[in-house]
């Protein structure tokens, strides 16, 4: 199988937290023990805004300039600081099921693979090496790499460039709602994970009902869903 079977997708563009890895909680801790060494308490609203959104997004919808008076660099690095050192505490990020599985039936269909996330270049690094995907992905992207993070599609449409590729053969894979938003406004077929998704009423729960297609785990999906998802009539 190669990349002349047109059905298949031309590419793949995975988002991190929340779909290879369940972070999105230790990203909050991480930045509400930021907020907390200050005097501020993060509200559960607070807490959610960080699920499927950059860190640029983060500063600003937590007031982190009012409320700490620090600059959006510092709080990556106190917030990336205080992750470390629940690392160095003995905590694991876990890998979502079928998420290495995924990267690796990708690249036997000849499928390149990248990641565009909202965390920062330095937080990719240190999952990959858990994930065990690091040298079968062509590139990733970190907040660093583009101006407006998700729901906006800048991310996703320079992974596109860089790639060579129009946005419409790419398959993105997603967990948020700012994600799916953000590859639906890039013009991509989307696929949304629900495996780390909590249960509609519960606090950081996404809407994915706007993502082409809802899978409950990564695992199992092979090159039929992948040119399934790609046929699916005209783009939303």
């Amino acid at each position: 199988m190669t990349r002349t079977d047109t059905g298949l997708p031309a590419a793949i563009i995975l988002d991190l937290d929340g779909t290879l890895i369940d972070a999105e909680p230790v990203h909050a801790e991480g930045i509400a023990r930021v907020f907390a060494d200050r005097g501020v308490v993060l509200s559960e609203e607070d807490r959610s805004f960080v699920i499927g959104h950059a860190w640029q997004e983060i500063y600003a919808a937590l007031r982190t300039d009012e409320r700490l008076g620090i600059d959006l660099e510092t709080l990556k690095d106190l917030s990336i600081a205080a992750k470390e050192k629940m690392f160095a505490e003995g905590l694991r990020i876990p890998v979502n099921e079928g998420a290495p599985e995924l990267v690796r039936t990708a690249v036997a269909l000849a499928i390149p693979i990248v990641i565009v996330s909202g965390s920062s270049r330095r937080e990719i690094e240190h999952a990959l090496p858990q994930l065990g995907i690091g040298d079968l992905l062509g590139f990733y992207m970190g907040c660093e790499d583009y101006p407006r993070g998700k729901p906006a599609p800048d991310g996703f449409l320079k992974a596109a460039q860089r790639l060579g590729l129009p946005p419409a053969r790419i398959l993105v894979f997603e967990d948020s709602q700012a994600g799916i938003a953000a590859g639906i406004a890039a013009g991509m077929r989307v696929i949304a994970t629900s495996s780390c998704n909590p249960a509609p009423g519960a606090p950081g729960h996404q809407d994915q009902s706007a993502a082409h297609r809802l899978v409950s785990t990564l695992g199992g999906l092979g090159a039929d869903d992948l040119r399934a998802v790609m046929g699916e009539g005209p783009l939303s």
